[in-house]
């Protein structure tokens, strides 16, 4: 019966070294949003941008009335790591993990930098940034 509970203690204590290990990583969701003042796209493949997204883009000063999600991906940056993540074709994103909810996102058009940014993301806030085309942004948030 102590065997047990040495062996239960061991795989106990591993686990939870694991679990201490991943609590820097962050679950991130990108997503590259096309904005528009047609109602409806011409690219009938695309789905309008959640509620609280498009709330946040009619905020900024910015000149579409609609916005469609072109693409989206949801990953994982591991703790002091970074990650690349395609969005299309043109447009990729790589978004380092600087530990405490902050993140460097850089942006990539066609294989030139476009952009940087550097900003606390929490549980629940959102980046949103240009994305090279002129009507293409890319949202990026850590989900709650």
């Amino acid at each position: 019966m102590t065997k047990f509970f040495c062996a239960a203690a061991i795989l106990f204590s591993l686990g939870c070294a694991g679990v201490r290990a991943a609590e820097g990583d962050l679950r991130l969701q990108a997503q590259l949003v096309v904005g528009t003042n047609e109602e409806k796209p011409k690219d009938s493949g695309l789905k309008p941008v959640d509620k609280d997204i498009e709330k946040k883009l009619k905020r900024l000063p910015l000149k579409w009335g609609h916005y469609y999600v072109e693409a989206g991906k949801k990953f994982t940056v591991s703790a002091d790591g970074t990650k690349k993540v395609a969005l299309s074709k043109s447009c990729q994103i790589a978004v380092k993990n600087l530990g405490d909810s902050r993140v460097e996102l850089t942006l990539v058009d066609q294989d030139k930098t476009v952009g940087r940014i550097t900003q606390s993301l929490r549980k629940g806030q959102t980046i949103v940034a240009g994305a090279g085309a002129e009507n293409s942004i890319v949202i990026l948030q850590q989900p709650d």
